[in-house]
Parts: C-alpha cells; sequence; structure tokens
C-alpha cells in the first residue's frame, strides 16, 4: 500500500466487511484509528484461521507489533467492555494492551444508558449497547468524558493502565500523527449516518468521511477514502430497504452468505443491489474508490438483479420515500476468482457510480482478497 492515509468506510447500510479489509491493509502503516462509532459495531476479523470480534477496538492485526490503534473522540467508549475486549484479546497478543491509545476527550457510555437503550428503544431495533442515550446526554451536555473517570481516579481507569492502555488527547500526538501512515476504519454506513443517513433509521454518530475531521484530525490529507460494498444489500434492524427479499431467496442468500448480525446475531434482512443507494453513499461519504466483496456468494448464477432508478433523482435523505423502482439484469459468473468472468458486473458498477473498484474479494481471508 503506498498511500500514507488512507480511510475504510461504507457505502451503504453497514455490514460490508470493513473491518476484513481495514485488518488486510493495516501492516503497511503506523496507526489505525477508529474515528466514530462504538460497541454496536461488530468487526470480524480472522487472523490464523481464529474468528475475532471487535467491537471497540480497531481492527489493527496485531500480529505486528509496529501497528497503534487509537479510539477517537468521535466514538462513545463503555469503559469495561472496553477492558474486557482487551482483556480477551490477551489471550493471543498479551502485549496488545501497550499498542492502544484512547483519546481522553471521548465520551463515556454508562450503566445506565444501557438500561434505558434496552428498555425504550426496542422499537428501533438497537442493539441495546446504550450507544443512543450516551449521545443524547453527550450533546445535551450532562455527559461525561474520560478525563473525568481520569480525574475521579476510577477503578475501571486503573484497570485499564494495568493493561497497559495510554490516556491521551489528540493534539499530544498531532506530531506524531503527522509523520506516520494512518489508517481510518469507519463505522456503520452512510446511509446510517445521523445527518446524511435515512432518518430516523440512522446511528447516533458520524458514518461519512466527516467523522474523520470532527474526531479532530483535520491536519490529515486522506490519500484515498474506499468504500465497501458487496453484490446485495443487506440491513441490520429498521428501515427502509426497497430492494428487500422476503421470500425463499432472502432464506438462501442470508443463509449462503451467513449474514447475521456479529453484535446480536439476529437475521439481516437482505435484498438486491441497491445501485441508487450506493451512489448517493459514495457521493455523501467522498469515497473515491470502492472495494466489493463476498463476489463469491454469486457463483454460478447467470445473472445479478440490480436496481437503477427510482424514478426521481436521489439528492437527500427525504428523498427515500415511496420509490418507483427499475431493475437490471447484469450478467453472472461460474468462478469469481476469474477476473474475467467478473469484470462486465464490475464495469458497469463502476460506470454507475463514476467511481473505480479497486479490490475484490470472495471471502474473510488475505487470499480471498483480489488487487484488481
Amino acid at each position: 500500500m503506498t498511500n500514507k492515509n488512507i480511510a475504510v468506510l461504507d457505502c451503504t447500510l453497514g455490514d460490508n466487511a470493513k473491518g476484513s479489509l481495514t485488518h488486510y491493509f493495516s501492516p503497511s502503516f503506523d496507526w489505525c484509528v477508529r474515528h466514530s462509532g462504538s460497541l454496536n459495531c461488530g468487526h470480524v476479523i480472522y487472523r490464523n484461521d481464529k474468528k475475532y470480534v471487535h467491537h471497540l477496538l480497531p481492527s489493527a492485526d496485531y500480529r505486528y507489533k509496529h501497528i497503534k490503534s487509537f479510539l477517537s473522540s468521535g466514538m462513545l467508549i463503555d469503559l469495561k467492555a472496553l477492558y474486557e475486549e482487551i482483556a480477551l484479546f490477551r489471550q493471543d497478543f498479551p502485549e496488545i494492551g501497550k499498542s492502544i491509545f484512547v483519546d481522553i476527550d471521548a465520551f463515556v457510555i454508562k450503566p445506565e444508558h444501557i438500561a434505558y437503550d434496552k428498555e425504550h428503544n426496542k422499537h428501533l431495533q438497537t442493539t441495546g449497547k446504550g450507544v443512543g442515550p450516551a449521545s443524547v446526554d453527550k450533546y445535551a451536555r450532562t455527559g461525561s468524558r474520560v478525563y473525568n473517570y481520569i480525574n475521579d481516579n476510577a477503578d475501571i481507569i486503573n484497570k485499564l493502565k494495568e493493561l497497559g492502555v495510554n490516556f491521551v488527547p489528540l493534539l499530544a500526538l498531532r506530531e506524531t500523527f503527522e509523520k506516520s501512515k494512518l489508517i481510518f476504519e469507519g463505522s456503520q454506513g452512510a446511509l446510517l449516518d445521523l445527518n446524511s443517513g435515512i432518518y430516523p433509521y440512522t446511528t447516533t454518530t458520524d458514518c461519512t468521511v466527516s467523522g474523520i475531521y470532527s474526531a479532530g484530525f483535520h491536519f490529515v490529507k486522506l490519500d484515498k477514502v474506499y468504500g465497501m460494498m458487496k453484490p446485495y444489500l443487506t440491513r441490520s434492524g429498521s428501515g427502509p430497504v426497497f430492494t428487500e427479499l422476503n421470500d425463499e431467496d432472502a432464506k438462501v442468500l442470508r443463509e449462503k452468505a451467513g449474514e447475521f448480525g456479529s453484535t446480536t446475531g439476529r437475521n439481516r434482512r437482505v435484498g438486491h443491489l441497491d445501485l441508487v443507494m450506493t451512489r448517493y453513499g459514495i457521493q455523501k461519504s467522498g469515497i473515491n474508490a470502492l472495494i466489493m466483496v463476498k463476489l463469491d456468494i454469486f457463483d454460478g448464477k447467470d445473472t445479478i438483479r440490480v436496481c437503477t432508478d427510482y424514478g426521481k433523482p436521489v439528492h437527500s435523505p427525504s428523498d427515500f420515500v415511496e420509490p418507483t423502482l427499475t431493475y437490471l439484469d447484469l450478467p453472472g459468473w461460474k468462478d469469481s476468482r476469474n477476473v474475467e468472468q467478473i469484470k462486465p458486473f464490475l464495469s458497469y458498477i463502476e460506470g454507475y457510480t463514476k467511481t473505480k473498484i479497486e479490490y475484490v474479494s470472495r471471502g474473510v481471508r488475505p487470499e480471498d482478497i483480489i488487487k484488481l
């Protein structure tokens, strides 16, 4: 990877393997940064054929000792959950704590936030991790930040320090960051962004490139902003999925692709690839290159159905209401490992979105990823 600084974001509704690709790229970088989101994210990583689920920790490849991880002020952090996640990972990576840096300006999720979320937000099908209620307190100016816990000499801070975790404000590391290579790992997806997504069916943090700058990294020049996507659409929780499949085809696709929430275990809703939604997400996120994953799921299919039009322009979240859908059947492939076979499908996506697909993947392991 020759780019100095990159971001790995999601074009649509999340669950598009941002963690796997961040992990794949991370050995080429000095720092892996989570700039937004919280433990409602579930990024699945395989190391030496063992499955790891990241909720708060950046998806760096911790087998490489040079990589450091930074949890920024754009995150909402459950300190107890962070301790448990690091403690679990220490079984395989004993020194991992020393590579973790936490911005002291990040806001904290408290037990009462989790309790409220589980009791009052079931209608939104949230993960029940307290993210929404913690965000309410943050914007109501009644929240607590990590530095409050440090000043109070809280037990959880001391326990994290015992694991080697570093607590530091962003600006104290600015010169280091300016001299380093950074990879930013996004959370959720553009259509779940609080400002750009299909409100009110959104998360409460920044899921686009703007989240990097609102977390304080205004001094970083991004050489590439990758957008993750699949040849079909998925969604966890409630909200519009206009191309949704509700029949036996949905069950077959879900089970073949393993589309079950890594945080909740719930069935993900599945549908045909929505290119209108994808193009909107690319434009709102500042994405300038694409990565297509899970192409192997459609190996052997003669055609792949995609949605190409809503019957109206889409420039705003308000346009995601009662569309009149137009579909197109694109040529499929027998074997996604054959680049020539998948090229017609990829070329159409590139032409429609005006964005080049630079990598494709047919699985979750490094050997499944192909640079085009």
